[in-house]
């Protein structure tokens, strides 16, 4: 065959080939995309339904009527439906097998969704998944009229008429009509929400997002860029009621126990606004000067975990109680909990508390921890100080001293101490002077010194009082 043939014929298969191309494609991709997505949710316990796919050719994919359901038998119970997904598809990435993102533009209209842990022992979703799911992370992302739900016991976060745009080549946007947060600790609603977003390298930002008065969201971040590796992280900048709050999060569960690692930070908040902010009936006043938490382990595990705590309040006030500063360090190791120093200064009063406990088996022996420590107090106004821990100001005064060693067991007290005071007020009771050693013990209070002076009267003393009655 000359070459002149040769060409006729091969354009002619061309000419050929490109409509029957065009015309197969549409076909060949929608049910392709069906069959996929059903052999993935199978593969993860999930039941897909769709009402229609459309390919056009060299045009995105439109999915139309998608929802999601988890099996029975699944950890987490999933409901998600969308009215519609269009997909701009990378398929030279998925052909080529080349290192791209399989997905350009994903647009998702009307998306409604419920996520709820319900059976942590379930079937959960699967290495292959996550790795699935990180891949399908696109260029540029938009979702309009969102309502999602997520729970996790008592823990619930709530999303009315969410908005999201997001693109690795410029700032986009993002608005919510409603976001309600509520847990055990804290039950708050923010409304009609509006803030930039920034896409990059699998990591999604929210910033300049005004949340109520006195707190305004400067960023938070969403790293998925370890999704296939189940590991996600979440950092934020907070301006909080006239301070900043800074917060890193990141959580593993690839192994059999989840990991977190919690680090946070907090300085200069005004308790006053916050307590306003929040609600509290009573007036709080004062500044959280300063504030540093870290935490790493299962935080269904806290007794095993590591853990530290910083804190310092300056100028408390709260009903008719008052504190120059309060501060507390402590941190959790080993199953240890190491009380590094709790220090209360009013005026002229301050007490320094130290010791460590062991960790509590359950929640409910943290109430009743085995604790042993050190404590050192010099009080010159009685009175005020007793009025921190809800005791009338009138029924205590005068200057006291206490020097010794504590420890609880079983909700018993006992340890040393070494107490002398002057012109003191005990339950309305005038005492001139006081000097005393004790003995504390689970069953009897041992007396080694007792001397009391009221005007003329003395009183000395040295025994035991059986306490086991």
């Amino acid at each position: 065959m000359s070459f002149k043939n040769r060409f006729f014929l091969v354009s002619l298969l061309i000419l050929l080939a490109v409509p029957f191309a065009i015309w197969v494609a549409p076909f060949t991709v929608s049910n392709g995309v069906r069959l996929w997505v059903w052999w993935k949710a199978r593969h993860e316990g999930l039941i897909v339904s769709i009402d229609k796919i459309e390919a056009p050719f060299l045009r995105p994919v439109t999915i139309r009527g998608l929802q999601v359901e988890s099996a029975p038998d699944n950890a987490f119970l999933i409901d998600l439906t969308v009215r519609q997904v269009s997909l701009n598809l990378n398929l030279k990435r998925i052909l080529l097998g080349m290192r791209a993102r399989a997905i350009r533009d994903l647009s998702i209209q009307e998306l409604h969704g419920e996520l709820r842990r319900r059976n942590p022992a379930g079937r959960a979703i699967t290495q292959s998944g996550w790795t699935t799911l990180h891949r399908l992370l696109p260029q540029s992302l938009s979702i309009a009229h969102s309502d999602i739900r997520l729970e996790d016991g008592p823990t619930m976060i709530l999303l009315r008429n969410g908005s999201l745009s997001a693109s690795e080549t410029e700032a986009r946007r993002f608005s919510a009509a409603e976001v309600m947060i509520a847990s055990p600790l804290f039950r708050q609603t923010f409304s009609q929400l509006r803030g930039a977003t920034n896409w990059q390298d699998s990591r999604l930002t929210l910033g300049g997002l005004t949340l109520t008065r006195g707190l305004d969201l400067q960023s938070i971040t969403a790293d998925l860029s370890r999704l296939s590796n189940q590991r996600v992280g979440l950092e934020f900048d907070v301006d909080a009621f006239g301070g900043k709050i800074r917060g890193n999060i990141s959580h593993q569960w690839r192994a059999q126990r989840s990991n977190w690692k919690i680090a946070g930070s907090a300085a200069d908040i005004s308790l006053a606004q916050t307590s306003e902010a929040v609600g509290f009936t009573d007036r709080v006043d004062g500044l959280l000067h300063a504030c540093n938490f870290t935490y790493r382990g299962n935080l269904t595990e806290p007794a095993s975990a590591t853990a530290s705590l910083w804190a310092e309040l300056t100028r408390l006030t709260w009903r008719n109680r008052t504190a120059e500063a309060i501060m507390l360090g402590a941190s959790l190791y080993n199953r240890q909990v190491q009380l590094q120093q709790l220090y209360i200064k009013q005026k002229a009063n301050q007490l320094i508390l130290s010791g460590e406990a062991s960790a509590p088996s359950n929640s409910s022996d943290w109430l009743s921890p085995d604790f042993r420590g050190e404590i050192s107090a010099s009080i010159n106004q009685l009175g005020e100080f007793v009025a921190l821990f809800g005791a009338n100001t009138g029924d205590f005064a005068g200057k006291i001293a206490i020097e010794g060693t504590m420890n609880t067991r079983d909700r018993k007290l006992g340890g040393h101490l070494a107490l002398d005071g002057a012109s003191l007020t005990l339950f309305k009771t005038a005492i001139d002077t006081l000097s005393a050693k004790l003995n504390l013990k689970a069953t009897e209070l041992e007396i080694e010194q007792l001397n009391l002076k009221r005007k003329n009267d003395s009183l000395t003393a040295q025994g035991k009082i059986d306490m086991s009655h």
